[in-house]
């Protein structure tokens, strides 16, 4: 777990050597530091920050080379820093881009069943 006095460079060195000797325990370690990062969040932000996070455990478990995944996280990251930038210098074009994305559903009406004995049998 990482506590607020443990130096980045030290718990990057201890999960290094723990992903050499045991990957399984790698991922739980990652996987509570995340939690522990996530729950450290204003509370209006948790949520989107965990859809974040679901977001991109999806896209990296298609990757079980540690390089590969590495990259892919460079990858997302660029990504959303480039989203970050847009949104930055034209927010407006943002908005409208997002609003315009949206689509309303389409409501189907269902129709009502008058008698029991009209429906098909189900067969098993």
């Amino acid at each position: 777990m990482l506590n607020e006095n443990q130096n980045i460079d030290d718990l990057l060195e201890g999960l290094s050597s723990v992903y050499k000797e045991d990957p399984q325990e790698f991922e739980e370690r990652r996987k509570q530091i995340i939690e522990q990062t996530i729950n450290s969040f204003p509370e209006e932000y948790r949520q989107r920050a965990k859809g974040l996070q679901f977001t991109i455990d999806c896209q990296l478990r298609r990757y079980k080379d540690p390089i590969m995944r590495m990259n892919k996280m460079v990858e997302i990251f660029w990504e959303h820093f480039a989203l970050f930038q847009e949104t930055i210098t034209d927010p407006e074009k943002i908005l409208q881009e997002r609003m315009a994305e949206r689509q309303s559903a389409k409501v189907i009406p269902l129709r009502p069943v008058k008698d029991q004995d009209d429906l098909p049998a189900v067969r098993h």
